[in-house]
């Protein structure tokens, strides 16, 4: 604990004056998402799901949730015509010191999971493609934390869940259609993690339409390992990765990336190097802003019955030093979100829902084309 205050005092001094209410959000965040203070035993780990099973699965294109959603006056595509699938593992929502890993059978996890990244990251891939989500045994917020060998073992348990959904996911599911895997934050990272030991290097590689790791730092070097995925660069590449993590313009990523990696142990966020960011506005790499009116629109889904409308132009943005850096949203709504020192991580899809929502289908049909 006393390294993260080491870190917030850290962060103070890069960014000053940083605002004491955010210094005080950033200390209640470390108190409140420590680790467990037992060491972690697979024998206490819930049962692994049976992916053969439909309960097993927090999205399925053949029944209604909320990954079915859609901002007002858009429609999801009906499963029966889509031509891709989307293979989707949603970001830490279990935040408990009480265990290691996750329960996906717990009635109020799956609550989390279906009212969160289902509705507000899964759900902008409804419009091209059906939507398939595994529940799993993720790891507890705190051992981002506080990274230790319990994270490792925690985080090797939730890999092993995904690996087996996907296993059942490409055998059974989707049965040799092409597809596309996308994540966010933890989720990504187990991604990453899938496609180094089941992707690369396999048949499965020639029917990846892309691989959205969002909200995970993807280093350079990631990408120049032999027989490694692409990045991609374009609106039109296939078969490569998109990544951004998402900052407020001013702020400065890289020293903040740093300060709490070191203090927290995360791997591999401890070394300074050089990262990949691709501008999901212009769906380029080079750096240069794009304006807010290339925004198409970003989406929260709100907690009415109707759905919100989509905003268009809330924000422009920019890759710099291989973080997103964007222009900071006025809307409530979205600031509410921010975690403290301008980090936009809870919105990396949500400011630019449409962007990516309206390249789906230009991307799909470049997968067609090659």
């Amino acid at each position: 604990m006393r390294s993260l205050l080491c870190a917030i005092l850290g962060l103070t001094l890069l960014w000053s004056p940083p605002a004491e209410a955010q210094i005080v959000k950033a200390l209640q965040i470390m108190r409140n998402n420590r680790p467990p203070d037992f060491a972690f035993d697979p024998a206490r780990a819930a049962p692994a799901p049976d992916y053969r099973s439909d309960d097993a699965w927090a999205a399925l294109p053949e029944r209604r949730d909320a990954a079915d959603l859609a901002p007002l006056n858009l429609q999801p595509i009906d499963p029966k015509s889509a031509q891709v699938d989307v293979f989707f593992v949603y970001p830490t929502v279990f935040m408990s010191r009480d265990a290691w890993n996750a329960d996906w059978r717990d009635a109020g996890y799956r609550d989390q999971v279906s009212d969160g990244p289902l509705r507000g990251q899964a759900s902008v891939f409804n419009g091209c493609c059906r939507v398939f989500a595994p529940h799993y045994r993720q790891m507890t917020l705190g051992g981002f934390v506080k990274w230790s060998e319990n994270s490792d073992a925690a985080m090797a348990l939730a890999y092993r869940d995904v690996e087996r959904a996907f296993d059942e996911f490409v055998s059974r599911r989707a049965r040799g259609r092409p597809f596309i895997l996308a994540g966010h934050s933890q989720g990504s990272r187990l991604l990453r993690t899938l496609i180094e030991r089941r992707i690369e290097g396999t048949t499965h590689a020639n029917r990846l339409v892309a691989a959205y790791l969002v909200g995970h730092w993807m280093e350079a070097e990631w990408f120049e390992r032999p027989g490694a995925l692409r990045a991609c660069r374009s609106a039109y590449d296939t078969g490569c990765v998109i990544t951004w993590s998402s900052f407020a313009e001013g702020r400065n990523a890289t020293a903040q990336r740093l300060t709490l990696g070191r203090s927290s142990g995360y791997a591999p966020e401890r070394e300074r190097r050089p990262y990949v960011c691709i501008n999901p506005l212009s769906w380029s790499t080079d750096g240069a802003v794009a304006p807010a009116r290339l925004n198409r629109g970003a989406w929260l889904h709100g907690g009415g019955a109707t759905p919100r409308a989509f905003e268009p132009g809330l924000v422009s943005a920019r890759c710099r030093d291989g973080a997103l850096y964007v222009s900071s949203p006025r809307q409530k709504i979205y600031t509410d979100l921010v975690i403290p020192f301008g980090n936009f991580h809870n919105l990396d899809y949500n400011m630019v829902y449409m962007n990516v929502r309206d390249n789906l289908p230009v991307r799909i049909g470049a997968f067609w084309k090659r």
